[in-house]
């Protein structure tokens, strides 16, 4: 009953966020069509207020009225609680992706997904003992290891980075951050041990200067220099690789960019990954860090024609 209800807030407002402005009626008649509505049961007007209600309660998305001469609309007030709220846009993207395919399960062998490796079934009790403050008991194995650890944690906060979910957190009994992939989680407990969350820690600003989730300790935030070729620009002008991306620079040719933040493993995996459609022009440090592993990356495929 309560997956059931909270698709149907997911549906109204994106139902309405679509629109922009839409009436009850339109809205009842989408709704009549909708996958979601197996029963095609109408949508009264009395529900579609208290779903109104339950919206701005759960989700502090605010549908509001446009009233006009004999017709009211209804449009979304404050767009900045989905369009700021990584959660809500990430749920509402999310359904309503879920939704479209629901509505084409007929071309299933047309359509291609990505998998996304396991450990999702751990998320309920990490978010439980976020919410609770609860200390959580991991078996944990990294690839770096061939036994798994058994320790006590006090979780932080948890990213999707790359189709993986990563969870922060720090050991019991000390401040010393760590990450944790949930598929190399072998056993979650949520304990009944509850602690104190850091004042005025917020994960976002704990990552605010890396990409992705490696956070080496060493790489000290600094404004970083890219040269794009080719299509990469346009890539990057709709995808930015970072928020703190700026484009500084745009010729026929390439563009530049800007970005201040920490060269970390994964930050130089990405720029690896577009080849020679990106230059390094600043830092040094940086530069030289790529052109070496350019160049042992070369020595690998040199071969003796003797």
């Amino acid at each position: 009953m309560v997956d059931l209800l909270l698709r149907r807030y997911l549906w109204l407002i994106d139902t309405i966020r679509r629109a922009r402005e839409i009436s009850y009626e339109n809205i009842a008649i989408q709704w009549e069509r909708s996958s979601l509505n197996d029963d095609r049961s109408p949508l009264s007007l009395r529900t579609f207020h208290n779903h109104r209600n339950a919206i701005e309660k759960h989700f502090g998305v605010e549908i509001a009225c446009h009233r006009g001469r004999g017709r009211n609309t209804y449009y979304i007030a404050n767009r900045d609680a989905i369009e700021n709220d990584t959660v809500n846009q990430w749920m509402l993207n999310s359904f309503a992706t879920g939704n479209t395919l629901a509505e084409y399960r007929d071309l299933t062998d047309k359509i291609q997904l990505e998998d996304i490796p396991g450990g999702t079934e751990f998320l309920q009790p990490i978010l439980t003992g976020l919410r609770e403050n609860r200390r959580l008991q991991l078996s944990y194995c990294s690839y770096r290891s061939t036994t798994p650890a058994k320790f006590v944690i006090e979780p932080l906060g948890v990213k999707m980075f790359k189709r993986r979910w990563y969870l922060l957190a720090r050991k019991n009994g000390s401040n010393d951050m760590r990450i944790y992939a949930l598929d190399r989680i072998l056993q979650l407990d949520c304990t009944d041990e509850t602690f104190v969350y850091p004042a005025e820690f917020h994960p976002a600003d704990y990552f605010a200067c890396y990409y992705g989730i490696a956070t080496d300790g060493y790489s000290p935030p600094t404004t970083i220099r890219l040269k794009a070729y080719a299509e990469l620009p346009h890539y990057l002008r709709s995808l930015p690789l970072h928020a703190s991306q700026r484009e500084t620079e745009r010729t026929q040719d390439y563009s530049i960019f800007e970005y201040y933040l920490s060269p970390t493993f994964d930050f130089v995996q990405e720029l690896l990954l577009h080849g020679d459609q990106i230059e390094v022009l600043a830092p040094c440090e940086l530069r030289n860090r790529i052109a070496g592993i350019i160049r042992a990356m070369n020595s690998q495929y040199i071969t003796d024609n003797k």
